[in-house]
């Protein structure tokens, strides 16, 4: 997954970007590989928060495909093993290969992400998606030195 403003000169010589206030370049790929570090870390801390419950036992029985379960086990079995964890983690890893390689990811994987992150703090209020705003805003701004990298050169 590349930027299409991403070229492939090395990301480490290039100078064209804002420099910080110590001097030192900020690189697009820095915050791509940030921003897949906090999805990393949000997908853990939610492994944790929805770990240790008593429904482990009934899910892995089979419950759900002849019984009703009480509503407690569907809320908890949509929060873990049926949620976010997996398919994040999985885009975390994407960016992150992403990152290391120098490149960002496209900028619809940002606006996606920040995008669901607010539909769901509007319907659920303050809660763990909030989380997801730190990865969303940190590839948009990656997205943007990327593209200003690429005019800056062209």
């Amino acid at each position: 997954m590349t930027h299409p403003h991403t070229t492939a000169a090395s990301p480490s010589s290039d100078r064209s970007v804002e420099p910080r206030r110590d001097g030192a370049p900020i690189r697009p790929d820095r915050l791509t590989v940030s921003a897949a570090i906090a999805l990393l870390t949000i997908s853990a801390l939610h492994t944790v928060a929805f770990a240790l419950h008593p429904w482990w036992g009934a899910w892995m029985a089979g419950p759900f495909r002849t019984a009703q379960l009480p509503v407690d086990a569907a809320v908890q079995f949509w929060g873990l093993p049926g949620g976010f964890v997996v398919p994040g983690v999985l885009l975390a890893l994407l960016i992150l290969r992403a990152g290391r390689r120098g490149d960002t990811v496209p900028l619809y994987i940002a606006l996606t992400l920040g995008i669901w992150a607010l539909v769901c703090i509007w319907m659920v209020g303050p809660s763990g998606f909030v989380l997801l705003l730190i990865p969303a805003v940190l590839l948009l701004i990656a997205a943007r030195r990327a593209r200003r990298r690429a005019e800056h050169r062209g």
